[in-house]
C-alpha cells in the first residue's frame, strides 16, 4: 500500500518518524504484529488481553507537539535548506504576527527573514514540512495560532507546538501502510503523555476481551 496524502505535508512528516528506523528493523516488526486500519482513520492492534484502537491523527499529533516542546526547551531546531529561498506575500496582520513570533518560529524550525512590505523570505523549512509547501504550512500554523489565541491559550510556544502538530499530522482519511502504523504506535508510547491529543481528547481506546466475549454471548 502508498501512502495518499494530498497536501504531502504529513506524509514527509510520518516518514521524518520513522528515519531512524532501518528497514529491516521495520520490516521485521511489521511482519511479526497484527494491525489493521479501519475506514483510513483508525489503527487497530491485537493485545494480550483485547483490542487497542488508536486515532492516526490525535497520535500523530501527540507526537509532534511533544517533539516541538522538545526542540524549544534545546533550542535545537530540525531544519531543512531549500535550495531557492521562497518568497511570499502574506495579510498585513500575519505579517505582523510572524515578526512577533519570528524567534520562535526559527526554533520550530522556519529559517525566514522579514522582507517589508507584508513579504517574508523563507530560506528554510521544518524537517517534517515537504518541500514545496513551505507558504500552505507557514499559513496553516498562523491561522491555526490565532484560532487558539481566540480560543484562551495565552502560552505562546504551547500554542505553536499545538498549531504545527495540528496541521501537519497524518489526517483522517490518509492511508498508512503497516510499517508506518507499526512506527507511529511505537513512538508514541515514547511520548511523555500518550494517551490524550495536545488538545485532551482520547488518543487510544482499549476494548477488554472479556468486553468482546460478553457482546458474543461467550459469557
Amino acid at each position: 500500500m502508498q501512502i495518499n496524502f494530498d497536501s504531502g505535508i504529513a506524509r514527509s512528516s510520518i516518514q521524518h518518524i520513522f528515519s531512524q528506523r532501518s528497514a529491516t528493523e521495520s520490516q521485521g516488526t511489521a511482519d511479526n504484529r497484527p494491525i489493521w486500519q479501519a475506514h483510513n482513520k483508525y489503527i487497530i492492534s491485537q493485545i494480550r488481553n483485547g483490542l487497542m484502537i488508536i486515532d492516526q491523527h490525535a497520535a500523530h499529533e501527540r507526537i509532534l507537539y511533544e517533539r516541538v516542546l522538545a526542540n524549544f526547551e534545546n533550542s535545537l531546531p530540525s531544519s531543512q535548506q531549500l535550495l531557492f529561498p521562497e518568497t511570499i506575500e502574506i495579510p498585513a496582520n500575519d505579517y505582523a504576527l510572524v515578526k512577533e513570533l519570528l524567534p520562535d518560529l526559527t526554533r520550530l524550525g522556519f529559517d525566514m527573514r522579514l522582507f517589508g512590505k507584508n513579504t517574508v523570505v523563507i530560506d528554510g523549512i521544518p524537517a517534517d514540512v515537504r518541500v514545496g509547501n513551505e507558504k500552505k504550512i507557514l499559513q496553516d500554523v498562523l491561522d491555526e495560532f490565532k484560532n487558539n489565541e481566540q480560543a484562551g491559550i495565552k502560552d505562546i510556544r504551547d500554542n505553536l507546538a499545538k498549531s504545527f502538530a495540528c496541521r501537519t499530522a497524518i489526517k483522517a482519511g490518509d492511508r498508512l501502510n503497516v510499517t508506518e502504523m507499526i512506527g507511529l504506535i511505537e513512538h508514541l508510547f515514547l511520548t511523555k503523555i500518550p494517551y490524550v491529543c495536545p488538545h485532551g481528547r482520547p488518543v487510544i481506546v482499549k476494548i477488554p476481551l472479556e468486553e468482546l466475549d460478553k457482546r458474543f454471548g461467550r459469557t
